[in-house]
């Protein structure tokens, strides 16, 4: 069998690989069959080649590993892709999304759906409140459904209620939790959280045909910020859904590797799941214990604070804490069996209450099983907004690692201190320096649909520390930038388990790499994220190809 190899130069390598694998800085990569063969200096690597050997000069770019997103939704990206824009990133004015929402009215026939993604009472400030009234007063001829930008809030009108064959006295899933209800208990078109949001949803699924397409096209976007590799944490949709992801990320030529977490209800078809494999692969659940900082369903041991923004823009009442969305008995012998058959588990914890308890059932698991807290077992906290000190040593010890949702710093971070959290508990958001001081490796996403994919946005914050007002917000949290490279490349892949396939550019490692217009250690930490995405290559090709 021919073989086939390649040498890339380029002005600067960052190869992140461990210590003594390869060195940390290089100018030339020796690829053989989309594997790394060597890592070193360009006169030394190109002494290596022999006939037929391609050399490929990328001039004054810089090589990194590929950049790996280790928890984002491609089908929830896929599907808002679709749906009217309504977001603060669009619209810095609520006269801005009310015209989107009329321009889509007009274009739509009476008696159908309009789905609206991106609503934000953060970077849209002069947004008010809404809910089911607000909505009629845009339409009643049609059903409206608008989420906000962090997924755990949307709301509908009155035509969305009786499509759906929902009314003031229909019985509600999960005991009616999350249906807002005025002072009569007239349902007032605000949903939090998943159970409450399903029985519309529904409604928006599209066609199969166009739903492969978007899922393609998401890739695409993804591979276009650099991103080689991601988490796809939680498949929504079901098990047809489930088909058709994998179908689409299994592709020869997707451009990005899937590492796939199930929803817990579909627990029974891990068994039947790849553990491994080039573009796809299931590794285990995700679970969701608590909410959203900007639903008030995050779990706290103190109140959101009672301000404006919380009691009347985002509904949340006066002395709320939070709740979680399950007892943590409910879910303890899935989890045991899960430990026991060598999956991973990822949970959606927020609040210090919710991070706690979750390390509470998480090591209650790992001592009723054979395997015990000592296995290599990668279970993992995701966003950890108020994860203590204390529990981040607790995590080390269990073997539990952090995933942190750094960029509610920035896109949120002033509301977060001033109307949300006040200043003493928005000053411990995402404790990143502590956790890599205790040895975690940690990683950072940005959740999307949630926030822009953009591993190079989450990387600038971590460093810097800004909020998009230019303050900082917990300096003392801040890493340095071979600590935030890590968290998006190598450390990420540990995670993800895909450690000896990708992360670093070291030999026997697949030639996974992100090409960068400029250096990130040589331009200001503030213009981390104005770096260039040249291309991205997976086993040794570019995907532009």
């Amino acid at each position: 069998m021919e073989r086939h190899d390649r040498i890339v130069l380029a002005s600067r390598i960052h190869t992140m690989a461990e210590q003594g694998a390869a060195p940390a800085r290089a100018e030339a990569v020796h690829v053989v069959d989309g594997r790394i063969g060597a890592v070193g200096r360009r006169d030394e690597i190109l002494t290596g080649r022999r006939h037929g050997t391609e050399v490929i000069d990328l001039g004054d770019a810089v090589l990194l590993p590929g950049l790996i997103e280790p928890h984002t939704h491609p089908d929830l990206c896929a599907q808002f892709a679709a749906w009217i824009d309504v977001s603060g990133f669009r619209y810095p004015e609520v006269a801005g999304v009310e015209q989107a929402l009329r321009d889509a009215i007009a274009g739509a026939p009476a008696g159908g759906w309009i789905f609206a993604f991106g609503l934000d009472p953060m970077l849209t400030p002069d947004l008010g409140a809404w809910g089911r009234d607000r909505l009629d007063r845009l339409t009643t001829d049609h059903a409206v459904f608008v989420l906000i930008q962090s997924l755990h809030t949307a709301f509908v009108n009155s035509k969305a209620f009786e499509l759906a064959g929902i009314d003031d006295a229909t019985p509600l899933p999960d005991g009616g939790h999350g249906f807002g209800r005025d002072a009569a208990g007239r349902l007032d078109g605000r949903l939090a959280e998943q159970p409450a949001m399903g029985p519309f949803m529904r409604f928006a699924l599209g066609s199969p045909e166009s739903a492969r397409d978007s899922l393609a096209a998401q890739y695409s976007r993804y591979r276009e910020v650099g991103i080689t590799s991601i988490g796809a944490a939680g498949i929504v949709g079901g098990r047809g859904h489930l088909s058709m992801l994998a179908s689409v990320a299994s592709a020869p030529r997707t451009p990005v590797r899937t590492t796939a977490y199930l929803p817990h209800d579909l627990a029974d078809l891990l068994p039947g799941m790849p553990r491994d494999g080039d573009r796809w692969r299931v590794r285990g659940v995700k679970l969701w214990y608590d909410g959203s900082p900007y639903t008030g369903t995050m779990l706290l041991d103190e109140p959101y604070l009672d301000s404006q923004l919380c009691c009347c823009t985002l509904g949340i009442p006066a002395g709320t804490t939070g709740r979680a969305n399950f007892s943590p008995d409910q879910l303890i012998d899935t989890l045991v069996g899960l430990h026991d058959g060598g999956w991973q588990v990822l949970t959606h914890t927020q609040g210090d209450r919710g991070c706690r308890e979750m390390l509470d059932l998480y090591e209650r698991v790992m001592r009723e099983t054979r395997r015990g807290p000592a296995a290599d077992h990668r279970w993992r906290l995701e966003h950890c907004a108020l994860i203590s000190p204390e529990e981040l040593v607790r995590a080390r010890e269990l073997g539990v690692s952090p995933s942190f949702h750094v960029n509610h710093v920035r896109h949120y971070g002033p509301e977060l201190r001033d109307s949300i959290l006040g200043a003493e508990r928005a000053e411990r958001l995402m404790p990143l320096r502590e956790a890599v001081l205790l040895g975690h490796r940690i990683s950072l996403h940005a959740d999307s649909p949630m926030y822009p994919p953009d591993p190079l946005s989450l990387v600038r914050t971590a460093v810097t520390r800004r909020t998009r007002h230019g303050d900082v917000l917990g300096a003392h949290h801040a890493v340095d930038l071979d600590a935030a490279l890590r968290a998006v490349t190598v450390d990420a892949a540990w995670q993800l388990g895909l450690d000896g396939e990708t992360g670093s550019i070291a030999p026997g490692l697949r030639a996974d790499f992100s090409v960068l217009e400029r250096d990130p250690a040589a331009v200001a930490s503030e213009d981390l994220d104005r770096i260039a995405i040249l291309d991205t290559w997976l086993d040794g090709t570019p995907t532009s190809a």
